[in-house]
């Protein structure tokens, strides 16, 4: 029997096969995450379950999941959660414990602070500020977050550069980004009215400017909420 007639007289099995293949089509892939803490070694927990200390690597399905890490232990407190976003498939995140919160929280007025950070290898062109298609998905991904678990929080939507080139350049092409991620959000589902948009230049650094490496992570641009 040729395969053609087979699949005539098994159309239950060809329906099945068919669904399959689409399932698989549209599930999202996974993410790759490094959970570290500051200082290093505190016991990480995900959704009240405590993994062991850090740092740890393990796979998650979302940036929801990645949201989900804390520290297993009440005290000292956690002042910043920090999800670093490396590419579409794999982040960091950094679980700070204990001491003062970071200069950019104090300056937002925030004691405790959840950030979404994403790096211009994922967001824009070298001294762009148009938004990379391949990173709208992860944004989007982002947008259903603050519309969802977090819709009752004010967003703080920020932009960064590295400390090279000129200051009013880099103030204005910080904003430029901040607003071009807050016009995506508001875009998709995200009240314009809960968003505070600010560029800062080279004023938060979170690595030294002294390094491409380190330049590279400055020039960034962060959603930042209250936790």
């Amino acid at each position: 029997m040729s395969l053609a007639r087979w699949f005539r007289f098994s159309p239950l099995l060809l329906s099945c096969l068919l669904a399959a293949c689409t399932s698989t089509r549209s599930r999202p892939a996974g993410m790759m995450a490094e959970v570290i803490t500051e200082p290093a070694g505190i016991e990480v927990s995900f959704r009240g379950k405590t993994l062991g200390p850090a740092p740890l690597h393990l796979e998650i399905d979302n940036l929801a999941e990645a949201a989900a890490f804390s520290a297993a232990q009440s005290e000292p407190p956690v002042v910043e959660r920090r999800v670093r976003v490396l590419s579409l498939h794999q982040v960091q995140v950094l679980i700070r414990v204990g001491g003062e919160p970071s200069p950019l929280a104090q300056r937002l007025g925030l004691s405790r602070v959840l950030v979404f950070e994403q790096g211009e290898a994922t967001t824009f062109d070298l001294d762009r500020y148009e938004l990379k298609s391949a990173f709208t998905p992860l944004l989007a991904e982002q947008a259903k977050l603050l519309a969802g678990p977090f819709a009752k929080l004010d967003v703080y939507v920020c932009g960064h550069t590295d400390a090279t080139g000129e200051a009013d350049h880099n103030r204005i092409l910080s904003l430029r980004r901040a607003e071009a991620v807050s016009s995506f959000l508001v875009a998709h589902g995200v009240a314009r009215s809960r968003l505070r948009t600010q560029g800062f230049a080279a004023d938060y650094p979170v690595a030294g400017n002294d390094t491409d490496e380190g330049r590279a992570l400055n020039r960034r641009t962060e959603i930042v909420l209250p936790d």
